[in-house]
């Protein structure tokens, strides 16, 4: 069976000498002028190289070879200006004119800007490169920014050269991205691969199959059985307990979400007792998390920062933006709401409109309805009914694990209760019910309040017996709600208004 490689010229996913000659043909203002012969000569000072050669070493079917590696090797002290002649080569190329005999800081300052250019670049595919470092790419990073341009580029050419392996097979690079992925941990690629196995054969014994590869410590399946506890999936109901055991399996080999979850079950008093130890141990857990590469993790550290949740953490809003900033930067919409929080409390709207929005464009729930509690209001924005609606509709199209029930609230109150005109929304009976009694399931008790007002005024109108029992319904329930004595007397105030009735809101009645 013909091998399969991963094409290292063609892509924004390889660090390559492929990639690179490409790049520099891109930039070049001589296309003929270009080719990859040309550029590989530049790049190694040598000529009557086979093509058939140089195809293979930039599209990656062939590792480079040693007698053009030994020449990198012994280039490595390039403080000395030993790579004056290959760069001088590679801006003849670029720049569609030889050059020849310039100094060092001539040929500097000659194509800056295109050597420039051309670094970029090649950060960027660094970045996307899960074989190359997160510190390689920072230190490259950092030249670029201090334009150090020509120690930049050889540093790039020597990673290129040196240390990119080539070829890659489809096959092994899908093995290596899932071993960068568990760099830093003590989980194997076997763990993953028996975790995997178990999913894919989906089989009605999928939770004995589970226990029994935890048994053999396997960080994924004790972390799946955790994560069944911790939900409630197993027994009907969450047992933090038994979660807490398996999450210590997935924990001793650094798994990170197992890291963050244990840290968060003792923060919020689910295991343990939120004493001083606790708290101190969760804050552990947390930057364990965090080391191993949980981004919720950094969020939850500022968290802490921002409310001073653990004993040897101080309130420190500076580090709670930091850390809710870095969590951010990688999408994670709940530091997001975090950040816009903390700028609307300091009345700075724009940057907390900034977040909100950042957080909705992802369609995260709760910064779908504060953003139309916004356009409806007009915080900041200018009111705008029908995007406000727009942004509660969103709101409610999520899992309803992670739902905003608020969005129900509003939706029924401001939009199908009474309808609404500048949103072209018709008034819709049946929705609202529905939509106030989701909210009321997750303990909005405002919706109490919403769905009696609505049966004493369509009892008022009707007189039908349906509407009395279901207003009769509602404030039977609504005498154990938690906004019973702040509104009672007004539900009194509206009942007595009622002809031929005699319902009466308090609880030796009714």
């Amino acid at each position: 069976m013909e091998a399969k490689y991963v094409r290292m010229n063609n892509n924004q996913k390889n660090l390559s000498l492929g990639n690179l000659c490409r790049i520099i043909k891109e930039q070049s203002l001589n296309k003929s002028f270009a080719g990859q012969p040309e550029v590989f000569y530049a790049v190694f000072g040598v000529d009557n190289v086979s093509d058939s050669t140089i195809n293979n070493y930039c599209i990656g079917y062939r590792t480079i070879g040693t007698e053009f590696k030994q020449i990198y090797v012994d280039r490595k002290k390039y403080p000395n200006n030993e790579f004056d002649e290959t760069i001088l080569r590679m801006i003849s190329i670029i720049k569609g004119k030889i050059y020849s005999e310039k100094s060092h800081e001539e040929i500097i300052e000659l194509a800056r800007e295109n050597l420039t250019k051309l670094c970029i670049e090649l950060y960027n595919i660094a970045k996307n490169d899960k074989t190359v470092s997160p510190n390689f790419t920072t230190y490259i990073h950092t030249l670029i920014n201090k334009k150090q341009i020509y120690e930049c580029l050889c540093e790039l050419l020597i990673y290129i050269v040196l240390e990119k392996k080539q070829p890659i097979y489809i096959d092994s690079s899908r093995r290596e991205l899932f071993e960068n992925m568990l760099n830093n941990t003590n989980i194997s690629i076997t763990d993953l691969e028996q975790f995997l196995k178990i999913q894919l054969k989906d089989g009605i014994n999928y939770t004995y199959s589970l226990k029994k590869l935890t048994k053999k410590d396997n960080p994924y399946a004790a972390f799946e059985m955790g994560n069944l506890e911790y939900t409630g999936e197993m027994s009907g109901k969450p047992r933090y307990v038994k979660a807490y055991e398996y999450f210590q399996i997935s924990a001793k080999k650094n798994h990170p979400r197992a890291n963050w979850l244990i840290a968060k079950m003792l923060l919020e008093g689910q295991i343990g007792n939120k004493n001083d130890e606790d708290l101190n141990n969760a804050f552990e857990y947390l930057k364990k998390a965090e080391q191993y590469g949980s981004i919720a993790a950094m969020n939850t550290i500022g968290v802490c920062y921002l409310k001073g949740l653990t004993p040897k953490i101080k309130k420190d809003k500076a580090k709670a933006i930091e850390y809710f900033n870095k969590a951010a930067k990688e999408e994670y919409v709940y530091a997001n709401n975090n950040l816009g929080c903390v700028y609307e409390q300091e009345h700075n709207y724009e940057k907390a409109y900034e977040h909100y929005n950042l957080s909705a464009s992802l369609e995260e729930s709760w910064a779908s309805n504060k953003l139309g509690e916004w356009y409806r209001k007009g915080i900041y924005v200018k009111k705008d009914e029908k995007r406000a609606f727009e942004y509660y509709k969103q709101a409610t199209n999520v899992p309803i694990n992670i739902l905003n029930h608020w969005a129900y609230f509003n939706l029924a109150k401001y939009y199908y209760l009474d309808g609404n005109y500048e949103a072209n929304i018709e008034k819709d009976e049946k929705k609202t019910i529905e939509y106030f009694n989701k909210a009321l399931e997750k303990g909005i008790e405002e919706a109490h309040i919403e769905i009696i007002n609505y049966y004493i005024k369509k009892y008022t109108e009707t007189k039908k017996d349906e509407d009395l029992t279901q207003l009769n319904y509602h404030l039977d329930k609504f005498r154990t709600s938690k906004l019973y004595n702040e509104y009672e007397q007004e539900i009194i105030t509206k009942l007595k208004k009622i002809e031929n009735t005699k319902i009466f809101l308090t609880k030796e009645s009714i």
